[in-house]
């Protein structure tokens, strides 16, 4: 008994374990051992493992009570409460009678989902069952109220305690900091008979959360003794605070540091954007775990260098499903989204059980390449509570919008249980870029009477309605309501869409004045959409003003001086274009090769102007060719310079390679 024992105590990754259980396995001696079974539960569930810990669960015929705590609590510990719940439920079908532990775990759970109504039924049940007087579960239920912000409540169960440990009153200076209620936390603070290193730690924190930075320092000053929870903090909270500079001085003064303070100081100078020190502390850790990495590789991501993050994870010694979450959402984030879809399928080959957060990275990935089988089919092989998320249901609602496919991105806003502010902004937005401009303004008049007020990007996403409809009027007032009456400083995105919605009607003189009173510096979004219209509307001295800002802010963006010599040539200042051909020669600018793509069979087939790398592209071509030889012969314009067709929707390479299949089937 004790071999088997032994090994499982020298076990350090959830692969040893794996190996170590399949060793067993072949010796026979886990099923006969409750004490083993108990260790494996426990260990799977330590390395994220819950589905492996289930699989054993599942295997023992009569599980005893510990057994089933073992379960119940690896669940909560990995943030699994639907699935701890339904644990627990099952137990009781099976009359087994709980332990304190038991209750203490499903107590935990419903306090981080702060699920107050469902804690309150809970202390029914423990009253019932007779643990009311039992320590741990008194404990457990204080910090569910406390967490729950039933403060009164927790203060009713405190004081009825017979006996108090210091669990009591550090979770009530905890809870009260928490609250807001810093002045009582520190009145209890100074009440205790006795005090250890965590009394101190949260009081600390009750000040740190009341943004008192000051009383902070001086009780960190005043601790008796520090362990490196307390060092953390101090850390954490001044990395909280922005000054990464008395956080570096706290984390240099500590006197022993672990691999969380390493790694608590990694992700400050991370958030910081200061990636060089981030660089540079990496390399002088003494020790790094999957934390370390992920850390380091999202510092990389948040920057825009996902090449570095990429070499990182390459890497790296081992990888979890937070380091896959990284760097794929970190892909589509920087707008990569096929290394992200690449990267998916090194995924799957892995057996990790994507979360909500992974997900959301693949739904951002399809949405920008408006693949809509891929993403359904990846949403599919995900069979957890997708749709509990708000998140997830905008970023679906997005996707399906961003796919062409409205109809079922309504069906999910429908089907959406609580619907919020970035719910109806997405389905806003859904609206307005397909051209829907009286319903995205019914559902934003629909979001505001259900009391949720509208914050920048509901307001952009009016705005685009409004400037997709041509409704002048409208985006006036929404413009002025956003700025006037919910005090929304517009950003250069507000800015840019009001400006095309003016000059798209003509009235570029108004869209200049806006510009000029901006309250921000104009960027290359807003002088450009004044440029645009001024090439609508032949508006050559207004066009030159904004060619010349833009010429400073991007002198290698090709399409801002093809306006305007476009704009020169169609009124005949032939001069003008020789001047911006000058330009564009002086600042040697490329123009950007046009590209389209399409999903076929779940696979994305990318085409590039002037490239004929497809393995079928002499027969796409030859295809194109007689289209526009056909359209030739139906009267259609000529360019008499290129001698190519005109046609009012070019075809791309991308619609006749969707053809030919069709046609080949």
């Amino acid at each position: 008994m004790n071999h088997p024992l032994q090994l499982l105590n020298k076990v350090k990754s959830l692969r040893t374990l794996r190996c170590v259980h399949a060793h067993l396995l072949i010796d026979g001696p886990v099923a006969s051992s409750d004490l083993i079974l108990n260790k494996f539960l426990r260990l799977y569930a330590k390395f994220g493992a819950t589905n492996h810990a289930r699989k054993v669960f599942d295997q023992i015929p009569e599980p005893n009570a510990f057994l089933w705590t073992s379960l119940i609590h690896g669940y909560v510990e990995n943030i699994q409460y639907p699935e701890a719940f339904s644990a627990f439920r099952w137990m009781r079908s099976e009359s087994v009678t709980p332990l304190n532990y038991t209750i203490a775990s499903v107590l935990k759970g419903l306090a981080r989902l702060a699920r107050v109504k469902d804690g309150k039924g809970a202390y029914g049940f423990v009253l019932k069952c007779g643990f009311d007087f039992d320590l741990t579960v008194q404990n457990a239920i204080i910090d569910l109220f406390m967490r729950c912000g039933e403060v009164d409540s927790a203060e009713r169960v405190f004081n009825e305690m017979v006996d108090k440990d210091f669990v009591s009153w550090n979770s009530m200076i905890l809870g009260y900091g928490n609250n807001g209620k810093v002045g009582v936390a520190r009145a209890l603070f100074d009440e205790m008979p006795d005090r250890n290193v965590i009394s101190w730690t949260s009081m600390i924190q009750g000040y740190v959360k009341a943004g008192d930075m000051e009383e902070s320092r001086i009780l960190f000053e005043r601790m008796p003794s520090k362990d490196p929870a307390s060092w953390n903090v101090m850390v954490s909270a001044y990395i909280d605070a922005g000054d990464i500079d008395s956080a570096k001085y706290v984390f240099e003064a500590m006197p022993v540091r672990n691999i969380g303070t390493w790694n608590l100081m990694l992700s400050g100078f991370c958030k910081a954007g200061e990636i060089e020190d981030a660089k540079e502390l990496f390399n002088k850790m003494p020790d790094r775990n999957v934390a370390s990495w992920t850390i380091m590789m999202d510092g990389h991501v948040k920057v825009g260098d996902v090449d570095s993050a990429r070499f990182l994870f390459d890497q790296m010694p081992e990888r979890n499903l937070v380091s896959w979450s990284v760097m794929i959402g970190g892909y589509a984030r920087n707008g990569q989204p096929h290394n992200a879809l690449e990267l998916y399928k090194n995924f799957k080959e892995q057996g990790i059980r994507p979360d909500e957060t992974f997900i959301l990275g693949i739904i951002s990935a399809c949405s920008q390449l408006g693949i809509l089988d891929t993403a359904e089919s990846i949403i599919h092989d995900f069979t957890g509570p997708s749709f509990s998320n708000k998140q997830v249901v905008s970023s679906l609602i997005d996707m399906y919008a961003k796919c062409g496919s409205l109809e079922r991105a309504l069906q999910v806003f429908k089907m959406a249980s609580q619907k919020d502010l970035l719910c109806y902004s997405t389905m806003i937005a859904a609206f307005a870029n397909h051209g829907l401009a009286q319903d995205a303004i019914s559902l934003f008049s629909e979001m505001q009477k259900a009391n949720i007020k509208p914050d920048g990007i509901a307001f952009l996403a009016i705005l685009t309605a409004c400037n997709h409809g041509g409704l002048v009027a409208e985006g006036r007032k929404y413009f002025r309501q956003m700025r006037d009456e919910y005090g929304i400083r517009p950003s250069e995105k507000h800015y840019a869409c009001i400006v095309d919605l003016l000059g798209r009607a003509g009235c570029l003189e108004e869209a200049y004045n806006l510009i000029s009173n901006m309250t921000i510096s104009p960027s290359a979004a807003v002088w450009g959409a004044l440029l645009a219209a001024c090439r609508v509307h032949c508006n050559v001295e207004l066009a030159e003003v904004a060619a010349a800002e833009l010429f400073k802010i991007e002198p290698g963006n090709s399409g801002n001086y093809i306006l305007l010599s476009n704009l020169y040539a169609f009124v005949g200042r032939w001069d003008g274009v020789a001047r911006v051909r000058a330009l564009v020669r002086e600042n040697k600018v490329r123009k950007n090769r046009g590209s389209s793509w399409i999903e076929l069979g779940s696979v994305v087939y990318e085409f590039v102007m002037g490239d004929y790398s497809h393995f079928d592209s002499e027969s796409i071509y030859f295809i194109l060719h007689l289209i526009y030889e056909n359209m030739k012969l139906l009267g259609y314009m000529i360019d008499s310079q290129r001698e190519e067709v005109l046609p009012q929707h070019a075809l791309q390479p991308s619609d006749i390679y969707s053809y030919k299949l069709l046609e080949d089937g």
